[in-house]
């Protein structure tokens, strides 16, 4: 937490510093501004004061002809009015036309006179505070000579007396030029500022009239030092006064604050402490203002709304875990169904399986089982992920496999299970699945697609996509029309089946997994090799990444167990010699040797005859004491387990069927496929 200037940063504190500054930074604009308007209203009072005394001179004068006058300034009366005289009768002098002081009354003393205008200056002085008060005449350009000179203080006043008393003529300083000269013109001038040996005083100018005309000028000096003694009482009286004022109003606001504000805070920031979830918290009884009732009032709220969504969250951190607990049983169940890693492996195949759900229940799966020597690989990929995903994907891989071990073919199959999707599926999902029977004694593999990504085909001259019809994804719409496709698989091919989680794995840089890097991934050797490069591979690939679809994945490979023998035969009959050949070169010696060779050829000549075909593929496999034998041609269609025909009398035969029959009789193992247009005949036998 941060700290102010008195530990914790506390409001109250921090309101109470901020008074303080306030108050200080108050006095101190308050001083400034004391400070001009009493300048402005001392030069006001004291232009007044002038003004004044020009009018009481004015008004002492008017009966008085001071032209008349003749004093002596060294002339002064004892206490009981005798005069004396300090030296001859001085003449009456005319200085350059100055006014000589003379009286014209006849009953009065000229200098009884004088010294009474003197002591009413006086008393002019301390009726307006002045300093000094004096009349004087222009004599010239630059000097004037005084008439009378009085100073308030009676020491001083004996010095002026002398130094500039009657008649004492004195050059006119610089500074006190411009502002005499208008003075003589009938203005009132000043203040004007003087700093002399006289003191430090402010100075006003003006004339003095006596019927309407000027007689003399006088002046009238205001001490400095006594305006600044009684400016700064002045300020220093107000700026108390106000900083009283103000410390008393905001210690008052303090107490308001500490009652309606403080208190009420510090109250609720306790309860809050105090919170406990666990225990429900009744609201404060506060009198505070609105504001101070609203966070009360907020808080109770909150506290109230906090203690149910706490409660919220165990019910549901309770559901969640029961969730889980539940997912994972149906992780386990589903890993019981499709196993994270799966192998099976037979005479002439081995397969190789996995699958990595995205979260704890997939849409994925796979299917690789065994039946009567066939061999069943079934990959798929239901729409969406999760726990509906994971049922759909149960219902749908019992479907299959339960059609596929009926006898269907992976055509007839998705067919059939698209049909019992559609009836079935409220939530309107989808599986795109791909479907194979593996004949190992043969390497015939049929497979049927429904919407599903490409399988890969591996071998020696490489690694290339195989492209069946894409058929379409079971569940959408009935009447798939989904047809089988084969291909003859060779000694060492495999074929890699992946759902489009590996292809669209997604790495850190936001590129996708794509086919050509599963090229790459893909190894030549077993199926097991294969799958771990694949599983290594996308996961070097998309490291740092969450996962984001379900990967599975399916490696089938076939190998030649035993003798196999690949024919493409004419429609003639030297074909039947070269079965011949090639039969007794794999059966050797048998007791049933001749009865297969005789069957076999009877078919051969059946298809030679009836089919209508260019050409006859014939696959021999010896096997230990098994025989396998697979025709395939592209005749008109002929299904002879089916149309087999009644059983006739020796020497009927010859009409026709009696390959087929033979066939049957002396095949352990019979079947009969009509794919992309062709006609597939495969028999085993027991040597």
């Amino acid at each position: 937490m941060k700290r102010g200037l008195f530990g914790k940063n506390f409001a109250q504190r921090r309101i109470a510093l901020i008074s303080i500054v306030l108050i200080i930074a108050t006095a101190l604009l308050l001083t400034l501004i004391s400070s001009i308007f009493y300048s402005r209203l001392t030069a006001s009072s004291y232009t007044s004061d002038a003004e004044r005394l020009q009018k009481a001179l004015t008004e002492l004068l008017t009966d008085t002809d001071i032209s008349d006058f003749d004093v002596d300034p060294d002339i002064s009366y004892d206490e009981e009015g005798s005069e004396e005289s300090e030296g001859p009768e001085k003449e009456q002098q005319d200085s350059g036309g100055g006014l000589l002081l003379s009286s014209s009354s006849d009953n009065i003393d000229p200098q009884v006179l004088y010294e009474y205008l003197r002591e009413y200056m006086r008393g002019l002085c301390e009726l307006t505070g002045a300093k000094y008060t004096y009349l004087f005449n222009i004599v010239d350009e630059r000097s004037m000579k005084y008439i009378i000179t009085i100073a308030a203080d009676e020491e001083t006043d004996k010095i002026v007396g002398k130094e500039r008393g009657f008649g004492v003529t004195v050059e006119i300083p610089d500074y006190d030029l411009n502002n005499i000269r208008q003075a003589e013109k009938g203005e009132l001038v000043g203040p004007c500022h003087v700093d002399n040996h006289y003191g430090n005083v402010l100075t006003f100018y003006f004339p003095v009239y006596q019927n309407g005309e000027i007689v003399c000028l006088a002046g009238i000096d205001f001490d400095v030092s006594t305006i600044s003694k009684e400016a700064i009482s002045y300020v220093v009286r107000t700026v108390l006064i106000v900083t009283a004022v103000l410390t008393l109003v905001l210690a008052l606001l303090m107490l308001v604050m500490r009652k309606k504000i403080f208190t009420p805070l510090k109250r609720l920031s306790m309860q809050m402490n105090a919170f406990d979830p666990e225990h429900e918290h009744a609201k404060l009884n506060l009198r505070s203002y609105y504001e101070i009732e609203e966070i009360n009032s907020s808080f109770s709220k909150l506290s109230d709304e906090i203690i149910g969504y706490i409660r919220n969250i165990r019910d549901m951190a309770d559901e969640r875990a029961k969730t889980a607990a539940e997912l994972n049983i149906a992780r386990s169940i589903q890993i019981g169904m499709v196993p994270e890693h799966f192998t099976l492996s037979g005479t002439g195949y081995e397969i190789c399986a996995g699958t990595a759900p995205a979260k704890e229940v997939g849409g994925d799966f796979y299917g690789c089982f065994e039946k009567d020597g066939k061999v069943f690989t079934v990959i798929a990929d239901v729409s969406g992920k999760g726990i509906a995903a994971a049922l759909f994907m149960a219902m749908t891989k019992n479907l299959l496999k339960g059609k596929l071990m009926s006898g269907l073919s992976p055509a007839d199959a998705l067919n059939s299970a698209n049909d019992d999707l559609c009836a079935e599926n409220p939530e309107g999902m989808f599986v795109t699945v791909f479907a194979a029977v593996l004949d190992p004694t043969t390497g015939e593999l049929i497979y049927a697609n429904a919407g599903h990504t490409r399988p890969l085909l591996t071998d020696r001259s490489g690694k290339r996509f195989i492209v069946p019809d894409p058929g379409i994804a079971l569940g959408l719409f009935e009447d798939a029309g989904i047809s089988n496709e084969y291909m003859i698989m060779e000694d060492g091919q495999s074929l890699t089946f992946y759902t489009d989680g590996v292809t669209e794995a997604v790495s850190a840089q936001k590129e996708l997994f794509g086919e050509q890097r599963l090229l790459d991934a893909v190894s030549e050797g077993t199926a097991g090799e294969t799958a771990a490069s694949v599983t290594d591979a996308v996961a070097r690939f998309s490291e740092g990444c969450e996962q984001a679809d379900d990967i599975t994945f399916t490696v089938l490979r076939f190998t030649v167990d035993g003798k196999r023998v690949c024919l493409e035969l004419p429609p003639d009959m030297s074909s039947v010699e070269k079965l011949r050949s090639e039969l007794l070169s794999l059966i050797g010696d048998s007791e049933r040797k001749m009865k297969i060779i005789l069957a076999c050829e009877e078919i051969l000549v059946n298809i030679i005859d009836y089919s209508g075909t260019d050409r006859i593929g014939v696959i021999l496999n010896r096997r230990g004491s098994s025989l396998t034998l697979r025709l395939e041609d592209s005749g008109k269609p002929f299904d002879p387990l089916t149309e087999m025909p009644d059983e006739k009398e020796f020497e009927d035969y010859d009409t026709g069927g009696m390959g087929i029959r033979m066939l049957v009789q002396i095949a352990e193992r019979t079947s009969y496929a009509n794919i992309s247009g062709k006609n597939i005949l495969t028999a085993g036998f027991e040597l």
